[in-house]
């Protein structure tokens, strides 16, 4: 069950924590104009719930992701998978707004920008003229549904939003409104490019994330791509595809990456030998599971055991 709680209120921002058995996640939300709020998400959690009330109807978000993997799963059957440097858009106008959100990797570091409408629109036509209406830079993203994955990282989408993540905050208010103005004057000026987002389904997230933990809970496992796809009826090349839009990674380099976690945990709170643990995390000698390590930490095993007792 998720615990939340606010930990800090003020004029200058409100910070909310939130809890549960998987991780514990911080929404920092910072009010940016009348009717916008930007709001930072740093997570260290499997899954969280959010539920909330719109006023008013016309209510969208512009989501950036700067680490890790997110899916928003929403009670309008869609789902979205986004990564490091990717940005999306959408309308959140249903009455009785739920969604959860799943985070692949147990990590996430991105920013929100929630923008009502009918409170934003006068300042922002105000500010921008022509170019400030707010309906109509929303509605060309999301002509089918509620959702738009708008751009893969790119030079312009890292321009948009990297200083948003390092803003001193005694200029934070100031900066983020001329920020926060300059990625809407950008996004009235780009075509949707709507090939980039990859639909999948609730059966093939369902088989994904089951595979996941097949591979969770038998990090020696040498079961093939078209083993598991016959095990769980769906065809190698879909199976391939899904797994990649969900976690990133191909099936291979998440098994890789599992082990060297779990490996990474090993070193830490035991005293098994480097052996051992190369061959609980399905390696047979200690030099090539030494090879990977350092390829995905940066240390040898040794060296990050020793690292950690200084």
């Amino acid at each position: 069950m998720d615990t939340m709680r606010m930990i800090e209120s003020s004029e200058e921002r409100v910070v909310f924590e939130i809890q549960n058995n998987t991780g514990t996640a911080r929404l920092t939300s910072y009010p940016v104009y009348p009717g916008i709020d930007l709001v930072y998400i740093d997570a260290h959690i499997e899954s969280f719930s959010c539920r909330s009330h719109p006023v008013t109807q016309g209510l969208f978000a512009v989501n950036h992701c700067e680490e890790g993997r997110i899916e928003c799963n929403f009670q309008n059957g869609e789902f979205l998978y986004m990564g490091p440097g990717d940005m999306s858009i959408g309308w959140r106008h249903h009455q009785e707004y739920c969604h959860s959100i799943f985070f692949p990797s147990s990590h996430y570091h991105g920013l929100s920008i929630l923008c009502s409408v009918s409170k934003a629109q006068p300042v922002v036509s105000r500010l921008l003229e022509d170019d400030g209406d707010l309906t109509a830079l929303c509605s060309r993203f999301c002509r089918e549904s509620d959702f738009g994955l708008i751009m893969k990282e790119n030079n312009d989408i890292q321009h948009l939003f990297e200083e948003l993540y390092r803003v001193p905050e005694g200029i934070r208010r100031r900066y983020c409104q001329l920020k926060i103005l300059e990625i809407f004057l950008f996004l009235g000026t780009i075509e949707p490019e709507r090939n980039q987002y990859v639909y999948v389904t609730k059966r093939q997230v369902d088989i994904v994330k089951a595979i996941h933990l097949e591979l969770l809970e038998n990090l020696t496992t040498k079961k093939r791509v078209e083993e598991l796809a016959a095990e769980h009826h769906i065809a190698p090349t879909t199976l391939k595809r899904c797994f990649k839009s969900v976690y990133g990674s191909s099936i291979g380099q998440h098994l890789q990456e599992l082990r060297v976690s779990e490996a990474m945990r090993m070193l830490a709170e035991t005293e098994d030998s480097i052996l051992q643990i190369a061959n609980r995390v399905g390696y047979a000698n200690s030099s090539k599971f030494s090879v990977l390590f350092q390829k995905m930490t940066g240390m040898l095993p040794r060296e990050y055991r020793k690292s950690l007792r200084k």
